[in-house]
């Protein structure tokens, strides 16, 4: 919320006199706080743990949010290249709006593929605009038979 005020205000006021001040609250809406950001190039770096089976073939997404929003759910994928392979690091640029400060990423996959099971150690978000990177730790299955059956996860930065 802002509230503008069009008026001087005296540090001290005389006894016994009162003075009243009309503002006018003003809400910025999300879509022009939109249109004020940039599209900012994130790179993503994703390693895969090293553990029996912790490869996984099904199709991996992940969502940013930042103070600014999120991204949406963006597909991990890359032509000719088998991504996360046990012990690997998997490299991504996605372009999307500056989402500010990163306070959360949801990692997921479809659960497709014959070994779809997946140990995912940990991500690294860099924002290329200003270089700040931020490290998601993980260390857990997203394996609907393994550990608590989940094949998604919310992650917060690691400080």
């Amino acid at each position: 919320f802002y509230f503008t005020c069009d008026a001087r205000i005296p540090l001290a006021a005389k006894k016994d006199e009162f003075m009243t001040f009309e503002c006018t609250k003003t809400v910025e809406s999300f879509a022009s706080k939109v249109r004020s950001l940039v599209p900012v190039k994130y790179e993503i770096i994703v390693i895969t743990g090293d553990v029996k089976g912790a490869a996984t073939d099904a199709n991996v997404f992940v969502t940013l949010y930042g103070v600014n929003g999120d991204s949406g759910k963006r597909a991990l994928k890359a032509k000719y290249r088998n991504l996360f392979e046990r012990g690997r690091t998997d490299r991504f640029l996605l372009e999307m709006l500056d989402l500010g400060e990163l306070l959360r990423i949801r990692v997921e996959h479809d659960d497709k593929g014959t070994s779809s099971g997946w140990f995912l150690e940990c991500v690294e978000v860099t924002n290329t605009a200003n270089w700040v990177t931020t490290v998601f730790v993980c260390g857990k299955w997203l394996d609907r038979n393994k550990a608590d059956g989940q094949t998604h996860r919310v992650l917060y930065p690691k400080y």
